[in-house]
């Protein structure tokens, strides 16, 4: 839906309906005060007032932008953050953001006295806020990186009284306003520094970094609203947020709860365990620890603000927590709805705090059936790994739960799939799909391919606990919780936290130490060895009987330049043109006919006992195997087929969905239109990229994992191997336990003894 349709489509929502944007209850912003630390002595300058522009959606940049305030502030100075969200008298209904025309009205909420600084929630101090707060300006009446954009000011509030006086700014757009101050010729200059917007960041120059593209935010507030990109910034975001969890950063807690608190506490007396939780609540209660703890029916009354240190009080005394949020459509009794993306990310941060409390969340919002959520440690159980038809996508989930068993010592059990695509589809739709027998006694779920990661994900409703490992080009999107999908870069789908990208597939590890007898053993004797891994025939590639012969012969002539004996090895794509092969080998030269379940297959002997390695271009799993085997690789890259009308269309859908529109002031547009709707079909994979091999095999050529065919053999460098990395960053996202040495039986028998609260 274009931009502009969003905003005329919330604007007509009343706000109590609306889960993003609830109804203005304040005449005056929230403040929160960062005093003097302790130990410190108490600085003689005036407080460095701020006004930060916010909303619920926000929650996450708000904490990380008071948190960069925090970190670089002077210790001996008061900084007084004044929160502009949900305030009233103000005509919000077509306003890009929640909080738009609030920083007008700055002058007014500070008394039309005094300096005072604006800034956006999207944004971060590198520095100490107070060098803005004291910075020069001369006769201006707010400075600026431009006369056109105000999300970054540093307002004289005395001088700015006319201009933005208390009745015009609730009246006036935000152009006219701008406008207004223009013509009164109180705009002066602010250094560029101060508003470092996404690619203008330069590290250890810019001041304050400006996440002004909303659908690259790196905290990703409005899913439902952007498909999100990666920020040109990197880990500068996430690096403070991760500081301001681990240091425990709470600018409302129970020792300073928002305003609103008071009221909501009080209300807990009616509550049929309400002295209990008054308890639990208090600045010095959460002391007693339970097993199991129930919380239902109060949970969504509590203020906005004061979710996040809540449900890290209740994630740190449980062992195990329960929690059921019932949300209304409209408005009850003055409590407004939040989104099940809204609880997801809270219940995420306060799970980083404490990663060893496990927890359920049954969420309702007023229309659809209860869902189910988990989180914490995985359960324990084995390790299940789903396979069908091809050999590729089986090694792929064979290696990862391989290197997973290894890493956490859990059992590994197989299921083959026996049924086809279209018959999947139907028992699916049915509610029909065959459960592997073992299904209770499993937490992982490990599959590689279209069918068996949707097979995985039909088995997760059924048991929704499960944690999913999924991977291949077709795996889809990643789950919204509980799962993680595993893909290649040159795929070119967009970046989520639940994907992690990879160079080639994660079956190099699979090169196995096989001894082979028989045929092979002339090979394996000869002086020096090389092998022709041959593919074939792909959707994307052709390998026609003519190219098998020149392949062929022109290896063949090149090992006889080396004075090395040839092996070529087939495969399940290269049977139609196996005469060809044939025709074009020397008499000395051996010739490998696949076969399906052949155990003197010397796939493995050619990788591990081959001077050099020659593999066609278009098979990704082969040259995962070639590269991570550790010998000289070169590449025969195979033709293109002509691209048909669906990959052309395939390719302008992902082109269009990538493509940056430009405004007046040079920022990125946030995604409308036609580029918001090619970019969900990519993220939800109803539409795929091309996979870009001529951007893999380029990677592999400039690192010297490989080179062409043709080129010279030098000594290449080894893949570092990618499978044990991305193997334990998946056991981290999804709270998989590390320790080899984890005792399933003891803690199984420990958790059926344990006691069970409910609040």
């Amino acid at each position: 839906m274009a931009l502009l349709a969003q905003r005329i489509a919330r604007g007509l929502i009343p706000a109590r309906f609306s889960a993003d944007r609830p109804p203005a209850r304040r005449r005056t912003p929230d403040r929160i005060v960062l005093g003097v630390r302790p130990g410190e002595r108490p600085s003689n300058l005036p407080p460095v007032r701020i006004f930060l522009g916010t909303e619920r959606g926000q929650f996450r940049a708000e904490r990380t932008f008071l948190w960069s305030v925090e970190k670089h502030r002077d210790p001996g100075r008061i900084y007084e953050i004044h929160l502009l969200r949900d305030l009233k008298g103000f005509r919000r209904r077509f306003w890009l953001t929640g909080f738009t025309n609030y920083r007008f009205a700055i002058p007014e909420f500070a008394g039309f006295s005094g300096r005072a600084i604006y800034n956006d929630a999207d944004q971060v101090y590198l520095t100490d806020p107070a060098e803005l707060f004291d910075t020069p300006m001369g006769k201006a009446g707010f400075l600026s990186i431009n006369d056109r954009d105000t999300s970054v000011m540093l307002i004289d509030c005395a001088r700015m009284a006319d201009a933005w006086n208390a009745h015009d700014v609730r009246r006036l757009n935000r152009k006219k306003l701008e406008a207004r101050a223009r013509g009164a010729g109180l705009w002066g200059e602010l250094d560029e520094n101060w508003n470092a917007r996404d690619s203008e960041y330069v590290q250890g120059e810019s001041k304050l970094v400006h996440f002004t593209t909303l659908h690259t935010q790196p905290w990703r507030p409005f899913p439902e609203q952007f498909v999100y990109f990666p920020n040109p910034t990197g880990s500068l975001w996430p690096d403070l947020e991760h500081e301001s969890i681990r240091t425990g950063f709470m600018p409302v807690s129970a020792t300073r709860p928002s305003r609103d608190w008071a009221a909501f506490h009080l209300s807990l007396s009616s509550h049929p365990d309400g002295p209990r939780l008054q308890a639990l609540l208090t600045a010095s209660g959460g002391k007693d620890r339970v097993d199991q703890l129930k919380v239902s029916d109060w949970l969504v009354r509590v203020p906005d603000a004061d979710v996040p240190w809540v449900l890290e009080r209740l994630f740190r005394v449980a062992g195990e927590l329960n929690l059921v949020i019932d949300e209304p459509r409209i408005t009850q009794g003055g409590r407004y709805r939040r989104s099940l993306s809204f609880w997801l990310q809270q219940l995420a941060l306060a799970e980083q705090r404490h990663p060893t409390t496990r927890w359920t969340l049954d969420h309702r919002d007023g229309l659809a059936s209860s869902r189910r959520f988990f989180g914490g440690p995985a359960v324990n159980g084995k390790i299940l790994v789903l396979l069908h038809r091809k050999p590729g996508h089986n090694q792929q989930a064979r290696a990862i739960a391989g290197e997973l068993s290894r890493q956490t010592g859990r059992k590994i059990s197989e299921f083959r799939i026996e049924t086809s695509e279209a018959g999947f589809i139907l028992r699916d739709f049915s509610g029909l799909v065959p459960v592997p027998e073992d299904l209770e006694d499993c937490a992982i779920i490990v599959a590689g391919g279209w069918l068996p990661c949707r097979y995985a994900r039909a088995l997760s409703r059924i048991r929704p606990e499960l944690r999913l490992i999924l991977s291949g080009r077709k795996a889809g999107p990643p789950p919204i919780q509980g799962g993680v999908v595993i893909q290649c870069r040159h795929f070119g789908l967009p970046p989520s936290t639940g994907r992690l990208l990879t160079t080639l597939p994660l079956n190099s590890g699979l090169a196995g130490n096989r001894e082979h007898r028989g045929p092979w053993a002339q090979w394996t004797s000869a002086p020096r060895r090389i092998a022709l891994l041959v593919g074939g025939n792909s959707r994307s590639h052709r390998l026609d009987p003519a190219t098998a012969e020149t392949l062929a012969r022109q290896v063949s002539a090149w090992a006889s330049q080396q004075k090395a004996r040839l092996l070529v090895v087939t495969s399940r794509r290269s049977q139609a043109v196996l005469s060809e092969l044939a025709a074009g080998l020397a008499e000395d030269d051996l010739l490998y006919a696949w076969r399906a379940d052949d155990d003197n297959n010397p796939y493995h002997l050619a990788l591990t006992q081959s001077d050099c390695l020659v593999v066609t271009g278009e098979s990704e799993s082969m040259l995962a195997d070639a590269v991570g085997s550790g010998q000289s690789v070169l590449v025969w890259a195979l033709q293109r087929r002509s691209e048909g009308l669906w990959q052309r269309l395939s390719k302008r859908i992902a082109g269009k969905a990538i493509r940056p529109h430009f405004n007046r002031r040079g920022s990125i547009r946030p995604q409308q239109g036609l580029t918001y709707l090619c970019a969900r079909l990519i993220e939800r994979n109803r539409v795929l990229p091309p996979r870009d091999t001529e951007q893999l095999l380029q990677e592999l050529y400039q690192s010297g994992l490989a080179a062409p065919f043709g080129q010279p053999v030098s000594a290449t460098s080894r893949l570092e191997p990618e499978l044990p990395l991305i193997t334990r960053q998946a056991a981290n996202l999804l709270a998989i336990e590390l320790d080899p040495g984890l005792d399933a039986a003891a803690t199984d028998g420990l958790r059926s003894s344990t006691s069970s609260t409910t609040l």
